[in-house]
């Protein structure tokens, strides 16, 4: 019978040896290999689709940025008063009435006439008698254009609002109707009924009107199909 070939403890370390190098360069490679992660897309370029010829994203429900001017066929108008705004996303109308004001401490209650944009409840005062406030006939109102479109989106008003400050939009007299001409006066474009805004007196009224004002403007929404929506 042939004798096993004994391998020599020599030979034996020389082999551990060997497997330890290659262990220890591999841990090396791994140790001092500089990272290199997956270049991660931009919240920009997600945001951001390829445009089409006529300069608008094409893809539906995701974040675009889209300029131009707004084109506002049905401006937006207050039928009450018959004020509207020729080149405006929104109108704002904003009332206020000269009232009683009553105010109470330690030694008893005054009562002063202020203007307020707030109905002031006179039966609640301590002495009501001669302080009555009446009831104004018009409160605050927000007037929104019909088809505000940006190149060929469809755009809600309240996106433009929401991205574009307000600014102040003096009334015009001759602007009004001639049944309510004859009832409110225009003083720095801002309508005066039951008074002056030199001499009001209790229950005059104030309107002042603002405007978020089309022309050129750049949004930032989410495009659902031909609409631009707010994020």
């Amino acid at each position: 019978m042939a004798r096993k070939k004994k391998i020599s403890p020599l030979r034996i370390a020389a082999l551990v040896a060997i497997a330890l190098l290659i262990a220890l360069g591999v841990w090396a490679w791994q140790r001092w290999t500089p990272f290199r992660p997956i270049a991660a897309t931009t919240s920009t370029e997600l945001a951001l689709p390829a445009q089409t010829a006529a300069g608008v994203s094409a893809t539906s429900g995701v974040s675009v940025q889209v300029s131009g001017k707004l084109q506002i066929p049905e401006p937006p108008r207050d039928a009450q008063l018959g004020v509207s705004a020729t080149d405006a996303a929104v109108l704002l109308r904003s009332v206020a009435m000269y009232q009683w004001q009553e105010h109470c401490d330690s030694s008893g209650c005054r009562y002063d006439t202020e203007w307020s944009a707030q109905p002031v409840d006179s039966n609640k005062f301590r002495a009501p008698g001669g302080h009555k406030n009446p009831q104004a006939p018009f409160a605050d109102a927000r007037f929104v254009a019909g088809d505000v479109r940006l190149r060929e989106l469809s755009v809600d008003p309240e996106l433009v609002a929401a991205q574009h400050p307000a600014i102040d939009y003096p009334v015009k007299a001759n602007a009004l109707p001639p049944n309510l001409a004859a009832t409110f006066s225009v003083v720095d474009g801002v309508l005066y009924a039951g008074g002056d805004a030199a001499h009001p007196k209790v229950g005059t009224l104030r309107i002042s009107y603002r405007i978020v004002p089309g022309g050129e403007v750049s949004l930032s929404g989410v495009r659902h199909g031909s609409k631009l929506e707010a994020r």
